[in-house]
């Protein structure tokens, strides 16, 4: 069945303010539909807006990885402004629904990559960047594996590796939950081994 789905894109505060209305003024036409709406990078976000994409039921659509290429940035251009940007677990405690991207080419096309950064809210060697908004390891990945296929409407075929189940996985050489560095060993799509089929040496 396909589902028509509509998203925004939205930077700044007031950006994400002006597509949070328009989704709030148009809910009661959606919403009794069923449909799964989003928002996409909501990057800076104004503190009282964090709790509405739970309140109207609009997903946010972030990329992991922007935290981290962009807080120079951020810290050299945004003022306070900086306060509610990349808002992860804010954004996840408040109920939201939280998607994580990759938003290739324009970031790396690498999952590991995000979720170490919404993990560790760094990539190189200085501390993290505003380690409030730092998910766990389990969050990271299930914003990036799990709800992605709920909010396009195939959670009954991808998503999760269960019977039924498109099978799309990465065979890893370590347990992410204990060493985040892991490394894709092979890689599978729908069954079929694409990158470095078994038996691995």
């Amino acid at each position: 069945e396909f589902r028509r789905v509509l998203f925004r894109s939205a930077i700044g505060d007031g950006a994400n303010r002006a597509a949070l209305d328009a989704f709030e003024r148009t809910r009661d036409t959606w919403a009794t539909r069923g449909l799964r709406h989003r928002i996409e990078h909501a990057q800076v976000l104004a503190p009282e807006d964090i709790a509405r994409f739970a309140a109207i039921g609009v997903a946010a659509s972030v990329q992991f990885t922007h935290a981290t290429s962009d807080r120079d940035l951020a810290e050299r251009y945004w003022g306070d402004k900086v306060a509610g940007a990349y808002a992860f677990r804010s954004l996840l405690d408040s109920g939201a629904v939280l998607v994580n991207g990759s938003d290739a080419p324009i970031e790396e096309l690498d999952p590991l990559a995000g979720v170490r950064a919404g993990v560790r809210r760094t990539s190189d060697d200085r501390p993290a960047w505003q380690p409030r908004e730092a998910l766990t390891v389990h969050q990271a990945f299930e914003a990036t594996c799990t709800t992605p296929a709920w909010l396009e409407g195939a959670e009954r075929r991808r998503g999760k590796l269960i019977p039924g189940q498109y099978a799309d996985l990465v065979v890893l050489d370590r347990d992410p939950y204990e060493d985040l560095d892991a490394q894709v060993v092979a890689t599978m799509i729908s069954g079929r081994w694409v990158h470095n089929p078994p038996p691995w040496g």
